[in-house]
């Protein structure tokens, strides 16, 4: 095991893709094995002079909410914890420690020709901060998101214990409370402690917002998302399929918005003409972020981008589509090197964006919203006469299958950061009135706590607190994440 003590070696565990500068830890430690990370649990447990130490988890650093970063205590980064278990083909799973890096991952299912649907774009990104935040990636349209494939995990508890939990073994009863058959799953001092599951029920779309709650849910289900709060996962059993058949990639350059939504949409999603494994949305400022690495860009209001199965009834279909909706310009993949190419277009306008908050110093301030279909058009078309209204230089892309879209404000003063502020409340209100969340993938960290709020009331916070106590009653892990520390003296 590794114990970084030095602030210059600690500086980059305080780092994420939010720009969050408030991080402070008094050292890292950086476990080989889950023995190892029981001990160090067992030492941040015993009371000093403030009680136990806080514990963060610290995974690859691609977040954009700093759940990763502390605001006081210790870091525990799962790095080393990087061995592929096993790989299963028989029985289409595979099992990893947490700190196996999707990438690695991927290629390792490759040569089996396997595949892990829902890996994120950010490819450096662990495994076991996918699980924690429930992630998502460009195949999340067709496939889903992290927990559809989650199949068992392995939790490290604040009292030190390690607890398996299989999917399908703990469901919570029909008064909301989770127990292994007549004993309790957790213990406080004093006794038992039986786990009752927030009443509130979380939405049915695309969502990363706060504790999963279901009646009738699974175990598994409250620690997937849980950004880290609950427990420390040490181990990953997943569920992989078949290696996509080939595929080609299509961008779409339409001269006006205005059939996008619902016209076009409709059309891709009623799967009658065409079936696509992912559809995602670029407005033309968003394109203007790309024409430093793309120059070839043609002068357009905004592209679709498709990737779908290669066959002869799929490429009539698209081709039909180009030619009904006079479609400005089109680009194709036609081998493995255009195919990457305009994978790598995908790519960069999230990586430039990101970069571009860190250069105008702002922590990022994003629409993260996924909304159920009726109400989608609608907040399209809010969307785009907020951003022709505003004077703030915005970008609106992403996830347009899943009816969910990426609304980006860089705001250059503390005037247009408060404007900004009101506007993505105003926007999450109305999404969580419609039946929608006001995180899709990105989780909540330590800066999306009042959103929170927005979609489930203090009341809603409180018994996620009460959750987080009787699982982690030493209140260790992850604090500040999801709600604020001061909710657990509630």
């Amino acid at each position: 095991m590794i114990i970084k003590k030095n602030q210059d070696e600690i500086i980059g565990y305080l780092e994420d893709s939010s720009n969050f500068r408030e991080g402070k830890a008094e050292k890292v430690y950086i476990p080989e094995n889950e023995g190892e990370i029981i001990g160090i649990v067992k030492e941040c447990a015993k009371n000093g002079p403030k009680g136990p130490t806080p514990l963060t988890v610290s995974a690859g650093g691609t977040g954009t909410v700093g759940a990763r970063i502390p605001l006081e205590g210790a870091v525990l980064s799962i790095e080393k914890l990087n061995k592929i278990i096993s790989v299963d083909k028989k029985g289409n799973t595979a099992i990893l420690q947490a700190g196996v890096m999707i990438d690695n991952f991927l290629k390792e299912l490759e040569k089996e020709k396997l595949f892990y649907p829902p890996f994120p774009t950010e490819r450096t990104a662990f495994i076991g901060g996918n699980v924690s935040t429930n992630a998502s990636g460009e195949y999340s349209y067709r496939f889903g998101s992290t927990r559809r494939y989650v199949k068992r995990i392995r939790v490290v508890l604040s009292t030190g214990t390690v607890l398996d939990i299989p999917r399908g073994k703990y469901k919570a009863d029909k008064e909301g409370y989770i127990n292994n058959g007549d004993s309790p799953l957790f213990f406080q001092k004093g006794g038992q402690s039986p786990l009752k599951i927030p009443s509130y029920t979380s939405p049915g779309v695309k969502n990363s917002a706060g504790y999963f709650s279901r009646p009738g849910m699974d175990l598994i289900d409250l620690f997937i998302g849980s950004e880290g709060t609950l427990g420390i996962i040490t181990e990953v059993e997943v569920e992989v399929i078949p290696a996509l058949p080939p595929r080609f990639i299509m961008i779409m350059f339409f001269p006006d918005e205005e059939r996008i939504v619902p016209e076009f949409l409709s059309e891709v999603k009623g799967r009658a003409v065409v079936d696509p494994l992912q559809v995602e949305y670029f407005d033309r400022n968003s394109l203007s972020f790309l024409k430093k690495d793309f120059p070839d860009i043609p002068e357009c209001a905004a592209a679709i981008y498709v990737e779908d199965t290669e066959n002869e009834k799929n490429l009539d279909g698209w081709c039909g589509l180009v030619e009904k909706y006079g479609i400005a310009d089109t680009w194709m993949s036609k081998d493995g090197k255009s195919y990457r190419n305009l994978v790598d277009f995908r790519h960069k306008l999230p990586e430039n964006v990101n970069a571009y908050f860190k250069k105008i110093g702002s922590i990022k301030l994003a629409v993260d919203a996924a909304l159920p279909e009726n109400a989608f058009p609608d907040f399209y078309r809010m969307y785009k006469k907020i951003q022709d209204e505003t004077q703030i230089q915005t970008v609106r892309f992403g996830h347009i299958g899943e009816n969910h879209l990426h609304f980006n404000f860089f705001p250059k003063d503390a005037g247009e950061k408060e404007t900004v502020a009101r506007t993505i409340e105003d926007i999450l209100r109305k999404a969580v009135k419609a039946g929608g969340t006001v995180s899709a993938e990105h989780g909540i960290g330590k800066l999306k706590h009042r959103y929170l709020e927005i979609m489930y009331g203090k009341e809603g916070i409180l018994e996620m607190s009460r959750v987080k106590k009787t699982i982690d009653p030493q209140s260790m892990f992850g604090l500040n994440n999801i709600f604020p520390g001061s909710m657990l003296n509630i």
